[in-house]
């Protein structure tokens, strides 16, 4: 019976890996940054890879291919999502996908003031820099944070958010939940 339950439990963990590399890809920039913040900066992916497999709740998809990705839930609030792929790093609100985020959404997941959202951007760039898996400053984080909003950040001089004009969408994060 023992032997049995063992053999069980392989093939299930098998057939969930198989499952797992079958995943496709996503990517920050097919998501609206109005549901999130999207930063753009240069992202290693090896390390992004390993950061995300280090993590309790985490799925990676296409990682021997050039569209890949890393989805997590924020340690600091699992209603907020981290997607890190080639050249971006979002932060948008944990569901079910493709349900739109209005801003009563936004203020429910993120906070007021987008106090929540802050937090996730604050202890997550951290990790990521620290990882080697985001090449930004130290410095960076911290402006990051203080950045946290709606919208795209971009390094110019400094961090500058920009809007569009979109509907933002949830991420599919009921697998991680």
């Amino acid at each position: 019976m023992k032997k049995t339950v063992k053999t069980l439990a392989v093939v299930l963990v098998g057939a969930g890996l198989v499952a797992f590399v079958a995943a496709p890809a996503m990517c920050g920039d097919d998501f609206c940054a109005m549901g999130g913040t999207l930063i753009k900066v240069e992202v290693v992916k090896d390390k992004a890879i390993e950061w995300g497999k280090d993590r309790k709740k985490a799925t990676v998809a296409g990682a021997d291919g050039d569209t890949w990705s890393v989805l997590t839930l924020s340690k600091s609030d699992d209603d907020i999502a981290v997607l890190v792929g080639p050249g971006t790093v979002f932060f948008g609100v944990a569901g079910k996908g493709g349900n739109e985020v209005d801003a009563r959404d936004a203020e429910k997941v993120f906070g007021k003031d987008f106090r929540k959202l802050a937090e996730a951007v604050q202890k997550e760039m951290t990790e990521l820099w620290k990882a080697g898996a985001v090449k930004i400053q130290g410095a960076d984080v911290s402006q990051l944070a203080k950045a946290a909003a709606l919208g795209t950040l971009e390094k110019g001089r400094d961090w500058e958010l920009t809007t569009q004009d979109c509907k933002g969408m949830d991420i599919d994060a009921s697998d991680l939940k």
